[in-house]
């Protein structure tokens, strides 16, 4: 009887037990947490609307200089260079000669001392104004540069000189063409052979000042308008450089033009 009664108590404590740790008070209940129910939420942007500028675009004007400004400016340069004779100088110089040359001084001096003259006048002439004068005027400029008082550089500067004669007749042309008042010449241009009349309405000296580039004959026929025989102006083989003058009457004369390559010519009085 007390086995039992030991047995059955064993038994009521182990129930006890276990029901004690399934209800003991520091056990966590479990909570429900809510899902949130999705909410639209509405945004107003205001925009401010930009309104087209629909007036044209206005675009800047870009004035070039008029022509009879630059004709100003080239008149006042050749004026310049003329009063100084500046053209003529270099023309002289391609007849000088390298000379003997000496240790002191080096070939011919002189020529070199008179290149720096000439380089340093035109340096404070006036600016000329078109594309054609300033041409001429780096023409020059490049020419004497040329001169350094060598053999070489004497050749130099004659093959430069034709470049020269070539870019003052086109620029005096051009002067011409636009009614300079200061040009009393007349400018023709042109390549192989042609045939070119000139009109001149005063008795006295004319001179032609002649360029060619090329590798054949190149002469140059002076007739009056009855084909009479009145000079042969120049009648070299390559490239050429030079003038001539002839006294004519007034009236109308022509030339009769060989060439192989380009030319041009410039006739002036005196």
């Amino acid at each position: 009887m007390e086995k039992r009664t030991i047995i059955y108590l064993v038994f009521l404590c182990l129930a006890a037990i276990v029901m004690a740790g399934c209800t003991s008070p520091g056990s966590t209940s479990t909570t429900t947490v809510a899902t949130p129910t999705p909410q639209i939420i509405y945004v107003t942007v205001l925009v401010t609307p930009t309104v087209a500028d629909e007036s044209p675009a206005v675009t800047p004007d870009v004035t070039a200089a008029p022509a009879s400004e630059a004709v100003t400016m080239d008149e006042a340069f050749l004026d310049y260079i003329n009063a100084n004779q500046i053209f003529e100088v270099m023309t002289g110089l391609e007849t000088a000669s390298p000379g003997s040359y000496s240790i002191d001084t080096g070939y011919n001096s002189e020529p070199k001392k008179e290149a720096i003259t000439l380089t340093t006048l035109i340096y404070k002439a006036p600016p000329p104004g078109s594309e054609k004068m300033k041409a001429y005027r780096s023409a020059m400029m490049d020419a004497l540069a040329m001169m350094d008082g060598s053999t070489a550089g004497f050749s130099r500067y004659r093959d430069a000189m034709q470049k020269v004669i070539l870019a003052k007749n086109e620029a005096l042309f051009e002067m011409h063409a636009l009614g300079s008042s200061s040009v009393d010449a007349v400018h023709l241009s042109g390549s192989g052979n042609d045939v070119r009349w000139y009109n001149t309405t005063e008795t006295g000296l004319i001179t032609f000042t002649m360029l060619h580039t090329g590798d054949r004959n190149f002469a140059i026929t002076l007739k009056d308008k009855n084909e009479k025989y009145i000079s042969l102006l120049a009648n070299e083989v390559g490239d050429y450089s030079g003038k001539k003058s002839v006294r004519l009457t007034s009236g109308e004369y022509y030339l009769e033009i060989t060439a192989d390559g380009d030319w041009t010519i410039g006739i002036t009085s005196g």
